[in-house]
């Protein structure tokens, strides 16, 4: 458990040093000699701490899907959906859903289908886009009888 949360925290040093860059590189701040890391650097500094269900919210996030869709989607209240959003924002250090798009469209369009695969546990990268019941992933996502449980991890 200790090695999971030091890997955690390196890789929250490493969102956060990278978004210090960004703010110095477009005059938020102070100048900063760091250069800003490409999309697929910062696909591989958050994707990878995601889990597979995070996945699959961050995709509906990414397609403007509602609470409420996520919610029925995944067979839970609109409230444990919120739940799923919030900790997608927080292991992003952001407060929105904007701001969770922001952080992740870029890195998302620019990582290749195999590469996000091996990400996402095996989760393709137009599985919102081709949503389809019954859903072949299903068993990707739902380990854990299909509670909100694994979106915390």
């Amino acid at each position: 458990m200790q090695a999971q949360l030091d890997r955690i925290e390196w890789k929250l040093d490493q969102i956060l040093g990278a978004l210090l860059s960004a703010q110095g590189s477009t005059g938020g701040g102070q100048a900063s000699n760091a250069v800003s890391p490409s999309p697929r650097q910062q696909a591989d500094e958050f994707l990878p701490m995601m889990t597979v269900k995070q996945h699959a919210v961050l995709q509906m996030l990414l397609s403007g899907k509602s609470n409420q869709d996520i919610a029925d989607r995944f067979g839970v209240t609109d409230n444990t959906a919120k739940v799923y959003v919030r900790t997608i924002a927080k292991k992003l250090d952001v407060n929105t859903r904007a701001q969770i798009v922001m952080r992740t469209l870029e890195a998302f369009h620019a990582i290749d289908e195999s590469s996000y695969r091996m990400l996402a546990g095996g989760l393709p990268k137009d599985w919102d886009d081709n949503y389809a019941e019954p859903d072949p992933f299903a068993n990707l996502y739902r380990k854990n009888d299909g509670t909100e449980s694994e979106i915390e991890e």
